[in-house]
């Protein structure tokens, strides 16, 4: 992240015009690919042009024009995996095991694939097991599908409070039925990223690396009519 240049005298000039504590909200806007110089320009009162030139005082260094515009959209689209429920589950347990920098996005024509990301070098794919009828007498069933793309593991959540995380070649090629109960061969997988750390997987195919990001505040400046 690009430091502000900060001339004192300017600042003062700045918040004498614009109010106390105005230039660190004009610079964190600034900082927000999704706020447009226009809605900048509207907040204080000045023109587009006013805001450019701010910009360029500002932050020389920082992203403006095209390339502002496609850190927007990549913002978005990171906010619209943050609206998907299996996704978000996912992230939250792989953050409380490991850190988040080893979780890698892979681009889709729109956006990024909410159903197949990557650890380190490893594709995991991300399912939903289907739960049987329960009886007395018998542990709980889930039926387990594989994904139909390539991945090395694949992350089945049960419930909200349980989850598998087994290698692709632990599931037979139709169906698997995993039994919650303690002599089941798939129980070692349970509610653990520790398979990561068995048997090398020569990984299946590679992913672009993007952060996740967190939904930005929007801040309003007070209106005045001039640039300074």
């Amino acid at each position: 992240m690009d430091e502000p240049h900060d001339d004192p005298s300017w600042v003062g000039l700045f918040e004498d015009r614009y109010g106390i504590g105005s230039q660190a909200r004009l610079i964190e806007q600034l900082r927000q690919p999704c706020v447009t110089f226009a809605r900048i320009a509207l907040d204080f009162g000045v023109t587009r042009e006013c805001v450019r030139q701010w910009h360029l005082r500002l932050l020389p260094g920082a992203p403006s024009g095209h390339e502002r515009q496609r850190q927007c959209r990549q913002l978005q689209r990171r906010r619209q995996l943050l609206q998907d429920a299996l996704f978000v589950a996912f992230y939250r347990r792989v953050r409380s095991e490991m850190p988040t920098t080893r979780l890698t996005l892979i681009p889709s024509r729109d956006g990024f694939r909410k159903r197949t990301v990557r650890l380190g070098n490893y594709v995991v794919a991300l399912k939903k097991a289907t739960r049987g009828a329960a009886s007395p007498s018998t542990a709980v069933a889930h039926t387990l599908v594989g994904p139909a793309g390539e991945a090395d593991f694949v992350y089945f959540e049960l419930d909200s409070t349980t989850f598998l995380f087994l290698p692709r070649h632990e599931l037979a090629s139709r169906a698997t039925v995993f039994q919650d109960a303690v002599d089941s061969p798939h129980q070692p997988y349970k509610n653990t990223f520790a398979a990561l750390n068995v048997a090398p997987i020569v990984p299946a195919v590679a992913g672009v690396p993007a952060a996740i990001a967190g939904l930005g505040r929007r801040s309003r400046a007070r209106s005045h009519p001039s640039c300074s």
